[in-house]
């Protein structure tokens, strides 16, 4: 609703400085008055409700818009209504006086469409610092920042990667991995041994000693029979990390298999795996790229990047990826089908590979991760704008609006939403689907979250 608001004043903004239009309408309106009253009376009863009837209307900037637009378009068609002669004279001085009047209505109409597109959520924070369950969202505690999320192959625990962080949002920090042992929710931080680079890149070398930030992820069987793991990471330096998984008898161990270094041109986010070792990236932005930047890239959805392909060799641009903020990515290898998160653009996008074609797409505020299971892709959506945030990087857990939606993989068609706001839990980026529970997963957060499916 923000972005229509936006374009709506935007509009309003430019229109309302081109005075023949404004002569026609005083002259449709001398004619018209009372009939003018009676639409201005119902648009405006229209538009109050509207905004009046959503669910805490009063922490929404859009909704509280439209609740004032409301009672003044109802006040104007009263006015029209009843005193039509002060009206008309009103307007005579209106036209007499039109620029003086209308550049700073002008200026007001734009500053409004600034503002509805940089601002959403108004309303106030929940204090959840305390790791504690509520009736809409259990939590697990004793993770950090559990960003991104895949299933073992023996479907009983949860792969994580713990994110350290990355520009421009804060410095990098070491993160890690850990398990979630599905049968009593226990972490378990898994065990890495190393072995030759025999699934990286000869050139990349990593100490054993050396910290992890890990990303995105992405777990397949591979053409030789073992199970993948690829990791995006950016400590001490960006890099692809390459492990197998293998299980111990109680759990799974990581073996480190190699790496591949990114160029200095790419800030990889998501990773997708295929069977014979390449896979698909998604490069964000520029490395060097500020807040500032960020938050313009935000507001105007510029280009800030697109997806690549290592093939072994080197990265390979995908024409037709462009976007804004490329974020998760999924790769459907069967059907030759890849799904892209673009994070700052609001869509998931998906691409025919074989005929080279974006496919279709889906709005969604800020997705980040996706999943796919029982042909149903998973995603998780930021309810809010970019200077909703507030103090948000000063905690640790954030209580802002986020919804979970269920998509049908073909036709993009959502089948489900679970919207949520002051819960215990925030900052989504994966839902995972199992055991009739819906898993969610966050970039700054201690604590992993979890709500029935219906």
């Amino acid at each position: 609703m923000n972005y229509y608001l936006a374009f709506f004043f935007l509009i309003c903004g430019v229109l309302v400085l081109i005075k023949p239009l404004y002569i026609n309408l005083r002259i449709y309106l001398f004619n018209n008055l009372k009939n003018t009253g009676y639409l201005a009376i119902l648009i405006g009863t229209a538009l109050f409700f509207v905004g009046f009837l959503q669910p805490d209307w009063a922490d929404r900037l859009w909704s509280i818009i439209f609740i004032i637009m409301g009672l003044l378009s109802f006040l104007k068609g009263v006015w029209l209504t009843l005193f039509p002669e002060n009206a008309a004279k009103a307007f005579e001085i209106f036209i007499k006086h039109y620029y003086k009047i209308t550049i700073p209505i002008s200026i007001l109409y734009l500053f409004i469409s600034l503002t509805v597109v940089s601002t959403d959520y108004i309303g106030p924070q929940k204090d959840i610092s305390k790791c504690e369950s509520d009736s809409l969202i259990k939590v697990i505690c004793g993770f950090s920042n559990p960003e991104d999320i895949v299933i073992t192959p023996d479907n009983k625990f949860f792969f994580i990667s713990e994110f350290g962080g990355i520009g421009p949002y804060a410095e990098h920090a070491p993160g890690y991995f850990a398990l979630m042992n599905m049968s009593n929710y226990e972490k378990i931080v898994p065990k890495i041994t190393f072995e030759d680079n025999s699934w990286g890149d000869p050139s990349c070398l990593r100490n054993e000693a050396d910290i992890f930030n890990p990303h995105g992820i992405d777990l397949v069987e591979n053409n030789e029979g073992k199970y993948q793991l690829a990791v995006i990471n950016h400590s001490p330096f960006e890099s692809i990390e390459m492990f197998e998984l293998k299980e111990n008898g109680f759990s799974w161990d990581m073996v480190w298999k190699g790496c591949i270094k990114v160029p200095d041109k790419y800030y990889f986010n998501d990773i997708a795996l295929k069977t014979d070792g390449s896979f698909y990236a998604s490069h964000m932005y520029e490395r060097t790229i500020t807040m500032q930047e960020w938050l313009m890239n935000s507001l105007f959805k510029s280009i800030s990047g697109h997806i690549v392909l290592w093939n072994g060799d080197n990265f390979t641009k995908i024409e037709g990826t462009d976007g804004s903020g490329p974020n998760g990515i999924l790769l459907n290898e069967r059907a030759g089908l890849l799904y892209v998160n673009y994070n700052q653009g609001d869509n998931l996008s998906v691409y025919d590979l074989d005929n080279k074609i974006k496919k279709g797409s889906y709005f969604i505020q800020s997705p980040d991760n996706i999943f796919l299971k029982d042909n149903s892709i998973w995603l998780t959506s930021l309810d809010l704008q970019a200077n909703d945030f507030g103090d948000c990087a000063e905690k640790t857990n954030c209580s802002l609006p986020f919804s979970v939606h269920q998509l049908n993989d073909e036709t993009l068609k959502r089948t489900a939403i679970y919207s949520f706001s002051k819960t215990v839990f925030g900052l989504p980026t994966i839902a995972i689907p199992y055991n009739g529970k819906i898993f969610m997963g966050s970039f700054h957060s201690d604590r992993i979250g979890y709500f029935l499916e219906e």
